[in-house]
């Protein structure tokens, strides 16, 4: 064999061992899947709690409770909470104060409703053409600000004719009316 055959058989050797080590070499290990685990922690929702409750104050349940829920959570109500007066159905929010009305509270000298400004003929209600500013801070979802606007709208505009009137009070919507409607009354 010539030296030329010799080199030539060389570069097919070579050539036949890179593809052989190419074709023939151990594939990287693909990672392992990546495990996204669930958040465990689950969210809870802080709801503030007064009136004819055992236990009034702050408490945080599950975002699906409802406000039979945090009545119990709260110890259940008291012997002359009038349940009747609140929507026990109704969802929760975060932020919510709910307030239980109490059958022996409702009416003073005046006949209003010392805890929410309203009349005898609707015990427990608030009427939000009479109630003050600090009296309607007691539904749920109305703070001090959004009370002063119900306040401010009803002495620009006069009384309220109808409970879906104040949707025209700016900061209430669909929603904040739909979470109060039960609790108060236009007369």
């Amino acid at each position: 064999m010539t030296n030329r055959e010799k080199f030539l058989v060389g570069i097919i050797i070579i050539l036949i061992g890179g593809f052989l080590f190419i074709f023939n070499r151990p594939q990287k290990e693909s990672p392992p899947p990546i495990k996204i685990e669930e958040n465990s922690e689950i969210v809870k929702v802080a709801v503030h709690i007064g009136g004819a409750v055992r236990s009034p104050g702050l408490y945080y349940l599950d975002p699906d409770a409802r406000v039979a829920d945090t009545i119990e959570k709260a110890g259940g109500p008291t012997s002359d909470a009038d349940l009747d007066s609140i929507n026990l159905a109704s969802h929760i929010t975060d932020g919510m104060k709910v307030l239980v009305p109490s059958k022996t509270k409702q009416v003073n000298t005046e006949g209003q409703n010392s805890l929410s400004g309203s009349n005898s003929s609707h015990p427990g209600k608030i009427n939000v053409n009479t109630a003050s500013s600090k009296e309607l801070e007691e539904l749920p979802g109305i703070g001090e600000v959004l009370a002063q606007r119900i306040v401010s709208y009803r002495e620009a505009n006069g009384p309220f004719k109808t409970v879906e009137d104040l949707l025209k009070v700016s900061g209430i919507g669909k929603k904040k009316l739909e979470g109060i409607k039960d609790l108060i009354v236009v007369e």
